[in-house]
């Protein structure tokens, strides 16, 4: 994989951490030069779509695709990226008009090209991963239809309807719990799969038709905050369970390659796997709290709840993934004491931002006013992340062992 991809994705995670620590001063400070609600769209789509789709873009080429094929995939890179450049310069001028939303759908289309091109050109070996990565890219298809809805609402005069909300919750439902989730399970497989570890079928097979259905069925969620119908609760209450039961069965099933994927690795790759898993097993874990009616309430009316819930799966589970995934392939020296203190530094940041995030939210649900000092915490805990991504930045190598690496590619591939 080309150096550059994983330095412009962390650059445009970069860019977006900080976009989020302005987004805090402006609860400390008085910040007059921006308009707010700009500045968060494009902290979201330079998050989403900077970092983790081109993330997920870099990753899904090296290890899906033959060497031969990735002069097409630069291309579509770079066009890609130009889409990220476009988003991160015209979002915090004029929020959502003329120019970013053109910006928007050229990424979307670029996309499906993505999809459509990476379908065809796929080279996975393994039953159990090509079902992920299949799965992956139909979420993030689907996902895309909330966004062509939002146009035609917004003309007819739909744009306060709950029609136009339930769009966007389609787009983000799909994105975070379908395309993100998905995709990072396909790597994660793949890696475990490369040791001497045979998968059982059967439970992988239980696994991944009950994800699916979950993933679909908690969407109900959504259509129960918007119309209230209990029907729509039962639903996602039902694919809490299936999800509950679905990672039970991926935690069992994987076990022993876990173990065999470790033992040559170092103490921080280790720790960062965990945090990983951990913040994967939180999601599902904060996402199983809804099936209490209380807890669905607070999860769908309180701004720190859902913060919190966005952050604990972007920064969490897929940033560690991709951080974890990067240094596997040798872009990140893991031992050193510099990658050690990058490494307690994120780790920090997201888990201090957590706490208060999560510790507000219980506070405004119980009616027990805001905590003290609560912004300015918040801001110096955000302002750990960005900086840790500054340094993972400055560690960003070639591979040393480049010609290891294609030749290990070959055996698999071939």
């Amino acid at each position: 994989m080309k150096k550059f991809w994983i330095l412009l994705s962390f650059s445009n995670f970069l860019i977006a951490a900080l976009f989020g620590l302005v987004l805090r001063a402006a609860f400390v400070w008085e910040i007059n030069w921006m308009e707010y609600r700009n500045l968060l769209h494009a902290h979201s789509h330079l998050a989403m779509l900077g970092w983790v789709y081109m993330g997920i873009f870099a990753f899904f080429c090296y290890r899906f695709v033959p060497a031969s094929k990735f002069k097409t995939y630069s291309k579509l890179f770079w066009i890609t990226q130009t889409t990220v450049i476009g988003m991160m310069l015209s979002f915090p001028l004029q929020g959502y008009a003329a120019v970013s939303i053109s910006f928007s759908s050229l990424h979307i289309l670029a996309s499906y090209v993505f999809c459509y091109r990476i379908w065809k050109d796929q080279q996975i070996t393994h039953p159990a991963v090509k079902k992920l990565f299949y799965a992956a890219l139909v979420f993030l298809v689907l996902s895309t239809f909330g966004v062509w809805l939002l146009g035609p609402l917004a003309v007819s005069g739909g744009r306060n309807t709950a029609l136009y909300q339930v769009a966007i919750q389609f787009y983000l439902h799909f994105q975070f719990h379908g395309w993100f989730t998905f995709a990072i399970l396909a790597l994660l497989l793949d890696s475990l799969l490369r040791q001497q570890w045979e998968i059982n079928w059967q439970a992988f097979s239980w696994f991944f038709y009950l994800f699916i259905v979950s993933t679909v069925l908690s969407f109900g969620l959504v259509l129960f905050w918007a119309y209230g119908n209990t029907s729509y609760w039962w639903l996602n209450n039902l694919g809490i369970i299936l999800q509950l039961i679905g990672l039970g069965l991926f935690l069992k099933l994987s076990q022993q390659g876990i173990r065999l994927q470790f033992k040559p690795y170092s103490l921080q790759e280790t720790l960062l796997f965990r945090f990983g898993l951990i913040s994967w097993m939180a999601k599902i874990g904060m996402q199983s709290l809804v099936v209490f009616p209380e807890a669905a309430a607070a999860a769908t009316t309180i701004r720190p709840l859902m913060m919190g819930f966005i952050h604990l799966t972007v920064l969490g589970f897929v940033s560690a993934f991709l951080i974890l995934f990067s240094t596997q392939l040798g872009f990140f020296k893991a031992g050193t004491s510099q990658y050690l203190m990058t490494f307690i530094l994120f780790i920090s940041g997201f888990v201090f931002t957590e706490i208060l995030l999560f510790s507000q939210g219980l506070f405004y649900w119980m009616h027990w006013g805001q905590l003290p000092f609560y912004y300015e915490f918040l801001f110096f805990s955000s302002a750990l992340l960005p900086l840790s991504v500054f340094l993972y930045i400055l560690q960003i190598k070639t591979p040393n062992k480049e010609k290891n690496l294609i030749r290990i590619e070959k055996i698999i591939y071939n």
